[in-house]
């Protein structure tokens, strides 16, 4: 029995880090997945086959994050993906949220606020191939196939729309907001994918976490971020 437990944990950890950049370690400097990631099972367990009740969240009695609290500035800076080339992008962000770069995850940049409860991940430069909502679908699976069922994965939206960019064009968009339990407190993710070349395929991916209470400010930042968002090479 223990030897199955053990199994199960190892096959868990591997599962996370293939499909990771949505979850809230993203924000406090562990390894990163990339869009790339291949989902991995969680060993004998599927979503329905649960092993353990659902965990029961405790609140967060942060104040919640608004609209008000912010105010945002264009960030610039380059990623770069595994044998392939740079891509330099500029973006809006909150003011004041400390640039975060992982040298394991050379493919995205974050900001995180200063309680680091809130963050955005922005990434570029891999292969352009999928349309925005396509890549939000291929996601959708690879957290169904991989979040534990105790984390209570739950999809609160998936939508497809366009912005109109900072160069006045009209951008697909496709976004899917879900919430989980990580480990006490429920978190609230939000990913978009930005087609920006003008192609209808998804070259920039972001996500912007934080918590339920926050919804509406994350959603400003998600909106300041995909109307801003520009490769500039």
């Amino acid at each position: 029995m223990k030897r199955l437990l053990l199994t199960g944990l190892l096959l868990l950890a591997v599962a996370l880090g293939a499909t990771g950049g949505y979850f809230t370690g993203d924000y406090l400097d562990t390894p990163l997945p990339t869009a790339s990631g291949n989902a991995v099972p969680i060993g004998d367990v599927s979503p329905s086959e649960p092993s353990l009740p659902v965990k029961t969240p405790v609140p967060n009695n942060l104040p919640a994050l608004t609209v008000d609290d912010l105010d945002f500035r264009k960030q610039t800076f380059t990623v770069h993906q595994e044998s392939l080339p740079p891509v330099r992008l500029s973006v809006r962000v909150p003011a004041g949220w400390e640039k975060s770069v992982n040298k394991k995850a050379p493919g995205e940049v974050k900001f995180l606020d200063s309680l680091r409860e809130r963050g955005v991940r922005v990434e570029s430069g891999f292969r352009v191939e999928l349309t925005p909502a396509q890549q939000r679908d291929r996601l959708i699976a690879q957290l169904k196939s991989s979040l534990p069922y105790e984390d209570n994965f739950q999809i609160v939206s998936q939508t497809d729309d366009t912005v109109t960019g900072d160069d006045g064009q009209s951008r697909p968009i496709s976004t899917l907001i879900y919430s989980y339990i990580p480990t006490q407190t429920v978190r609230y993710v939000m990913v978009r994918w930005v087609a920006t070349a003008g192609d209808g395929l998804a070259n920039v991916e972001m996500s912007i976490t934080g918590l339920p209470q926050d919804a509406k400010a994350l959603e400003l930042v998600a909106d300041e971020a995909a109307q801003s968002v520009t490769p500039e090479d």
